[in-house]
């Protein structure tokens, strides 16, 4: 008898265990690396308060590896109701700028749209189209001068170039402007440009003003 009490009792206790997911009804917090969630992300979470705690999970989830904006995430229950996650958003790499209007793109190194601002300190490059959505492509042609911009920020922490008659036109100090194809291979480009330019400052300071790069062998004015 009580043998079958004990089995009774483990059978009731699993079922419980079991089904308690389905009865608790959560609250949901959303923190990413940054401390907020993302507004685009935490609005979708949100809207999973007060569902049970199987419905929440598996919607939580779902929502998160579809997001653009999320690149990794956890999903923790503590009790007595809350559903805590934590995700890790990406971070942009580079501005697009629209020259019309002003409004800028943040964008990842796919050229994905991640976020709109109305200010940046990423490498910008000011261009001539509109800015599309959160979460569309740019054009390969904004994508190859935003790695060009770059590049050229690392080599020597120039911001900004402008996209100009299809091509890129970059000012680097102390005066020199540099044009560059929107269209071949870009780190061959920084590649030659690097050389050039540590030529004309160690020898021919002042001689040139201009670094043509549309042609095999850039031209100097």
């Amino acid at each position: 008898m009580i043998k079958k009490l004990s089995y009774l009792f483990i059978a009731t206790l699993v079922v419980l265990i079991f089904l308690i997911p389905f009865f608790i009804k959560v609250k949901v917090e959303c923190k990413s690396q940054f401390g907020e969630c993302p507004t685009e992300v935490n609005s979708k979470l949100q809207t999973l308060n007060s569902k049970s705690l199987f419905s929440a999970n598996r919607n939580a989830r779902k929502e998160l590896k579809e997001d653009f904006l999320v690149s990794n995430f956890s999903v923790q229950f503590k009790l007595p109701n809350l559903m805590l996650i934590n995700i890790i958003t990406k971070k942009p790499d580079f501005a697009l700028k629209d020259s019309s209007t002003g409004k800028i793109g943040l964008i990842d190194q796919k050229g994905v749209i991640l976020a709109l601002a109305d200010s940046s300190n990423l490498p910008t490059v000011i261009g001539t189209e509109p800015i599309k959505n959160v979460g569309e492509l740019i054009n390969s042609r904004d994508l190859f001068a935003l790695n060009l911009i770059s590049g050229v920020n690392e080599m020597y922490q120039v911001l900004y170039g402008t996209i100009t008659n299809d091509t890129l036109v970059v000012d680097i100090p102390p005066g020199v402007r540099v044009i560059f194809p929107l269209e071949g291979d870009f780190e061959v480009l920084l590649g030659s440009l690097r050389l050039i330019y540590a030529k004309i400052t160690a020898s021919y300071l002042g001689t040139y003003s201009q670094i043509d790069m549309r042609y095999k062998n850039p031209v100097l004015r």
